[in-house]
């Protein structure tokens, strides 16, 4: 797929205000119903998943090296849902995303919005920093994963790079991707209180699409006493206000519900 011509962007009877794209891994079982459970009347969501490489669980230098290789349908599941011309399109996949530093993640951005014909594109890794900007910018952070430690390395390695200081990192070390979202909501809070018992912690971060953490965020929140920046919940949130949304999203937390 090529750099495209200006898109169209449309609204129709049920779409009365927008519509989002989401693009997600086709082993992804999160995504589509976490954004499906924020969509704010008037605006429609439209999912087309790609195909991914599998990764090794059981050889972490393998691990590490299908991150650095892997390349998966992205484009061609972009230019299916440009079809239904959407106002934004959201990316559901983290781990590609969080690479390198704050300018290598919006090259890669205005890439994919190039791509798209100048339709907005929201990345995982923009829009978690957009959440941390939005909510006050706090310095100290904890970070939340499904991954093993190849993954939270680069993750933490970004997130040092962007001028964060990473306190600390949880990863939950699911066994594949279809076992990230079998993971309960107990499981979920005890990784967070993990995290909660690093001293000097002012926020949390939760990276990964398939973990579902997004319905959990207010009770994170009140229950740790610090916000949380959830991937889910921060990259619906960008779409939608790039696509000229700004309802607030009940619910999910103090920047869904805040910004």
């Amino acid at each position: 797929m090529s750099v495209a011509p200006a898109a169209k962007s449309s609204l129709d009877a049920l779409a009365t205000r927008a519509k989002i794209g989401v693009i997600v891994p086709a082993t992804n079982a999160v995504v589509q119903p976490e954004m499906e459970s924020m969509r704010p009347t008037g605006v429609t969501n439209h999912v087309s998943r790609m195909l991914l490489p599998p990764r090794p669980y059981d050889d972490m230098s393998q691990y590490r090296q299908a991150l650095e290789t892997e390349r998966g349908g992205l484009e061609e599941a972009l230019e299916l849902v440009l079809k239904c011309e959407p106002h934004a399109v959201a990316h559901g996949h983290s781990i590609h995303s969080f690479r390198g530093d704050r300018a290598r993640a919006q090259a890669e951005r205005d890439r994919l919005e190039a791509l798209s014909g100048g339709i907005p594109f929201v990345t995982p890794s923009i829009a978690v920093l957009a959440g941390l900007e939005a909510i006050g910018n706090p310095q100290a952070i904890g970070v939340l994963t499904p991954y093993w430690p190849p993954a939270d390395a680069l993750i933490a390695e970004f997130f040092t790079a962007c001028g964060y200081r990473v306190m600390a990192t949880h990863g939950l070390e699911a066994k594949g991707p279809t076992s990230v979202a079998q993971f309960t909501p107990q499981q979920i809070l005890s990784g967070f209180e993990r995290l909660a018992e690093t001293p000097g912690i002012e926020a949390f971060v939760h990276v990964g699409t398939n973990l579902p953490v997004s319905a959990m965020t207010a009770q994170i929140e009140v229950r740790l006493g610090r916000p949380m920046i959830g991937v889910n919940v921060a990259t619906y949130w960008l779409a939608l206000r790039r696509a000229g949304i700004r309802d607030a999203l009940s619910g999910f937390g103090l920047l869904a519900e805040k910004h």
